[in-house]
């Protein structure tokens, strides 16, 4: 889908875009169970035949810390909440390619809390929905053995 810069921010500060939430075990989650996103695929489908952008929040609800996986159709790789930023990249008049990322939320992920991939340059075809399921297993593995470090560091104190 083809959108012009000013559009595309204007559309995501006003909230224009279509947002689904979905919930996924952590056992779904490390078993890579791909019902969420393909779910999650259906809905960026559906926003583009309709020419909408898209946002879908997956949250892993019995994990031990917050935790939240977001698919967009974003123009360059930063989330939605920073698309003002999105004007140094390109000329405001500019018209592009909207892409899929993968966007993940953790307070125990790294240093920054956040990160980011991209996922496909297009709608994301099954291979692309394999890798954006490693990489949500990974920075989940990643975020529970931060969180038991600092468990571990608070009780040596």
């Amino acid at each position: 889908m083809k959108i012009k810069i000013t559009d595309f921010i204007e559309n995501v500060q006003e909230g224009k875009f279509n947002q689904t939430s979905l919930e996924i075990s952590k056992d779904d989650l490390l078993q890579e169970d791909l019902w969420s996103l393909n779910k999650a695929k259906e809905q960026l489908e559906k926003d583009a035949a309709d020419n909408k952008l898209s946002q879908v929040l997956i949250h892993v609800a019995d994990a031990e810390f917050e935790i939240n996986f977001y698919l967009e159709t974003g123009v360059i790789n930063l989330p939605f909440d920073d698309a003002k930023k999105v004007t140094h990249f390109f000329d405001d008049d500019a018209e592009v390619d909207t892409k899929i990322y993968l966007s993940t939320a953790c307070d125990y992920l790294n240093a920054s809390k956040f990160h980011i991939d991209l996922i496909s340059e297009n709608l994301p075809e099954n291979a692309e929905i394999k890798y954006a399921m490693d990489i949500m297993k990974g920075n989940y593995e990643t975020s529970v053995e931060n969180f038991n470090n600092k468990e571990e560091e608070k009780e040596e104190k």
